[in-house]
């Protein structure tokens, strides 16, 4: 199994050599599922909320501010836009704008940017990306990857459990 696991951890990974530093990512952001500020900050205050999620929205909003309208994204990247809306569709969703981004569009903290920056993207079903991003394709790949190592994992699981049941089932006989 934790061949499994370093197998995973690795596809999780993407090379920062994909990345085509067009600095899109950082201008035009979305909270995972598409939630609104206000709805973040109430995940973060609600005490029933998982302590990972709120540790990584307070992690988010320590790095990015909401400051763009549906229409503003609409405008400024439609292909963008109209991908966020495929997939999350929701219409009180925020967009978000990094705090660090300098007025030549490149990062003022690069060299000391927090970890959320540093792993991003995760392959993951539902990880945007905007039309051209050099992360895209192999993240697709890793994620799909990723798919097939959980499956057989669960399949591996399931033959495992039923073995158990059968001894069980000969040793009562």
């Amino acid at each position: 199994m934790s061949e499994a696991v370093k197998k995973i951890q690795e596809l999780l990974k993407l090379p920062q050599k994909l990345c085509n530093m067009c600095g899109k990512c950082c201008q035009i952001a979305t909270f995972k599922s598409g939630l609104s500020y206000e709805q973040i900050l109430e995940l973060i205050e609600n005490p029933e909320s998982e302590p990972l999620q709120v540790e990584g929205a307070k992690d988010f909003l320590a790095i990015f501010m909401p400051c763009y309208s549906h229409e503003t994204v609409k405008e400024i990247e439609p292909d963008f836009y109209e991908r966020v809306m495929k997939q999350v569709g929701k219409p009180e969703m925020s967009f978000f704008r990094c705090k660090y981004i300098g007025e030549n569009g490149g990062c003022l903290i690069h060299e000391d940017r927090p970890t959320l920056c540093r792993i991003y993207p995760v392959p993951h079903e539902r990880t945007m990306f905007f039309p051209g991003c050099g992360f895209e394709k192999q993240s697709i790949e890793n994620w799909n990857k990723i798919q097939e190592i959980v499956t057989e994992l669960k399949e591996k699981q399931s033959r495992i459990s039923q073995q158990i049941n059968e001894t069980k089932n000969n040793q009562t006989i």
